[in-house]
């Protein structure tokens, strides 16, 4: 499955750091990634390709796997650990919710 892309064609940095309400560029490397890492994330849990999306979603990448990006990119930025010893946190259902229509279902 190829999944190369743009993130910044997809989403800007700017999009990801007004989720996480970062208004300062300090971390502007480090959320870049969080972005990549997350749309890639999105895309490959769906089992399609990004061109595949898009044809989705008309055109252009779906808007609700947008917002799935942004909140697991923002979730990660905020939980730098898997678990911590003081409150464990999970990924909230909302991304579930966000790619389920968007995933292929069988092989």
């Amino acid at each position: 499955m190829d999944n190369t892309f743009d993130t910044s064609e997809q989403i800007p940095l700017e999009d990801f750091k007004k989720q996480m309400n970062v208004d300062f560029d300090d971390d502007d490397e480090y959320i870049a990634m969080l972005g990549k890492t997350a749309f890639t994330s999105i895309v490959n849990r769906t089992r399609r390709t990004v061109a595949e999306l898009k044809v989705l979603g008309r055109g252009t990448f779906p808007e609700e796997l947008k917002l799935a990006t942004l909140q697991l990119a923002a979730h990660w930025y905020r939980v730098r650990e898997n678990v911590s010893s003081a409150s464990q946190s999970v990924v909230p259902y909302t991304l579930d919710y966000l790619i389920k229509p968007y995933t292929r279902l069988g092989a």
